[in-house]
């Protein structure tokens, strides 16, 4: 089960970050280094859900382990920008809450 939780946490993630790329596409051109940091992040929630499914018997490898962590730290550090420059929105408080729902699925699958 908590792998289960790991593995939803991050293609929820992943679809978040998408929705959020395709309904700015103009980022690219007008902020490209955010547009990229943004589909760095997709790749890091998609390698997470990887990872996660990859587990074999239910138990994160230490690779699912390290990308969780990765990407709870991103999510975090992402949600404390936001609170430093008031603007900590709905969406980024969910990305924190995802990648701490991957975290603790990975840590309690180990």
């Amino acid at each position: 089960m908590p792998a289960a939780l790991t593995q939803s946490a991050a293609l929820a993630g992943a679809a978040d970050t998408a929705s959020f790329l395709a309904g700015r596409r103009r980022l690219f051109r007008e902020a490209p280094q955010r547009a990229f940091g943004s589909v760095a992040v997709l790749g890091l929630w998609l390698a997470l859900a990887a990872s996660s499914k990859s587990d074999r018997g239910g138990r994160s490898s230490g690779r699912t382990v390290a990308l969780a962590s990765l990407n709870a730290a991103g999510q975090f550090a992402m949600l404390g920008v936001h609170l430093k420059h008031r603007i900590a929105g709905p969406r980024v408080w969910l990305g924190a809450a995802l990648g701490g729902a991957a975290l603790g699925g990975a840590v309690t699958a180990r």
